[in-house]
């Protein structure tokens, strides 16, 4: 009941404007979710290479791509490296508390943000963006409260599909 309130709350203060920052969560939107184990034991986990050319192209744009999740990973570190993705922020226990600063910080506006995430320590995020959006496959909470319930699932082309989305959205600005 708490959630359902702080969401109202967020949402009734939400505008959208063109997008300048994309900022995506990693488990269950850049990945399947999933934790792979190696005959080693290592650590593994599956991304989608047409998600990553989503983000290059997206930056042509001008858009931003910021990274935001609560695991600390190295596999999540180098694969954010090979995007070329800068900010990247790992161990993030308070994703919203996170966002505020950022925007206050960069003197931006939540309406200027996009966010993808998937599960309810994003929730937040999604109600006071200026768009959100959620994988296919994301959990029910989530899907209740984002703009854009995307096509595809995550680590299948869900990051692509909003990058695409995000595109001809600003192309109404230009």
């Amino acid at each position: 009941m708490v959630e359902e309130l702080l969401a109202a709350r967020l949402k009734s203060k939400k505008q959208s404007e063109k997008i300048t920052h994309l900022i995506l969560d990693v488990d269950g939107v850049f990945t399947d979710g999933c934790i792979y184990y190696g005959a080693d034991g290592e650590m593994m986990k599956k991304f989608d290479m047409r998600d990553g050319m989503g983000l290059e192209i997206l930056r042509q744009y001008g858009v931003e791509v910021m990274v935001m999740t609560s695991e600390d990973s190295q596999i999540v570190a180098s694969r954010m490296k090979k995007l070329k993705i800068k900010d990247v922020y790992l161990g993030v226990k308070d994703k919203y508390s996170l966002l505020s600063r950022i925007v206050t910080d960069r003197d931006l506006s939540f309406s200027n943000i996009a966010y993808i995430g998937d599960d309810v320590n994003d929730m937040a995020n999604i109600c006071a963006a200026g768009w959100s959006f959620t994988p296919a496959n994301a959990t029910q909470p989530i899907k209740n409260h984002a703009d854009v319930i995307l096509q595809n699932n995550s680590a299948e082309g869900a990051i692509r599909e909003a990058t695409e989305f995000i595109i001809k959205y600003n192309n109404r600005y230009e």
